[in-house]
């Protein structure tokens, strides 16, 4: 599914999923720590990779809130009694719906630009501090719209069990080649978040992997911004030229390349 609008492409259809309960993964120390009986707290957890799903309205309103600390979850314990666990994970949602709006409603005034600034403020502030509450607050499941992704930065091992404990039961997104839970660095997460809270207008979330778009392609690296040093391969959608780069098992394009220093790479 996806929408199109003149520079617009919007597409969430979701990658081959794979049965939490089945996901590889290597124990992190520290990852079984989880506080109780207070709502809205939970333990806060260093940086780590980024996992994703793809979600129903409802399922991704109610998994933001498990995620983030405001709603608890009912864990098995290993003396099979039940307990309420809150954990505190950072979040990002995107959804189509969600895009549109905020892309329809971008009139280009001084005051969208003033928001825009303070959004990337925001964002900068939260993965330079580490700050989960501060990146958390781009993200409320009041405010979801539609059905779409939901982004989680936590121990792999505590969201095997969190999905596991929920019903109906939800699936991580696997990688295409090693068909295990896909991973998106804290760099490229970082890269995402800005450029959807600084120019929603100027950002394409592709589902097919960067390598589709390679061959033949010329490759840039830019040189100057938040971006120095990201490569990608420069390509033409829409009758628009865009920068793409991967993003997990998906691709990120943007447009209006001129706003970016970049250099070719043969």
């Amino acid at each position: 599914m996806g929408i199109k609008n003149d520079n617009q492409d919007i597409t969430s259809e979701a990658p081959k999923l794979l049965l939490s309960s089945s996901i590889a993964s290597a124990s992190d120390p520290g990852s079984n720590t989880v506080t109780k009986s207070q709502a809205g707290i939970g333990k806060e957890h260093p940086e780590l990779s980024w996992y994703y799903m793809y979600l129903s309205y409802k399922e991704l309103k109610r998994y933001i809130a498990v995620f983030s600390g405001r709603k608890a979850v009912k864990l098995r314990t290993s003396e099979g009694v039940t307990e309420e666990c809150y954990f505190c994970f950072k979040v990002f949602s995107y959804t189509e719906a969600g895009h549109r709006k905020r892309f329809e409603q971008c009139d280009y005034t001084k005051q969208e630009y003033t928001l825009r600034c303070e959004s990337v403020r925001a964002v900068k502030e939260a993965f330079s501090t580490g700050s989960v509450s501060q990146l958390n607050a781009l993200t409320d499941e009041k405010e979801v719209q539609g059905s779409g992704w939901l982004f989680v930065c936590a121990p792999l091992e505590q969201l095997q069990r969190i999905l596991s404990a929920m019903l109906p039961r939800q699936y991580l997104v696997t990688d295409y080649v090693t068909h295990r839970a896909a991973v998106i660095p804290q760099r490229q997460m970082e890269e995402f978040i800005y450029l959807y809270e600084s120019m929603p207008y100027n950002i394409e979330l592709l589902n097919r992997p960067l390598d589709a778009y390679l061959q033949k392609k010329q490759r840039i690296r830019i040189t100057g911004g938040i971006f120095r040093g990201k490569e990608g391969c420069i390509m033409r959608l829409h009758r628009n030229t865009r920068l793409v780069f991967a993003f997990g098992n998906m691709t990120v394009a943007i447009s209006y390349l001129h706003a970016f220093p970049f250099e070719k790479v043969d």
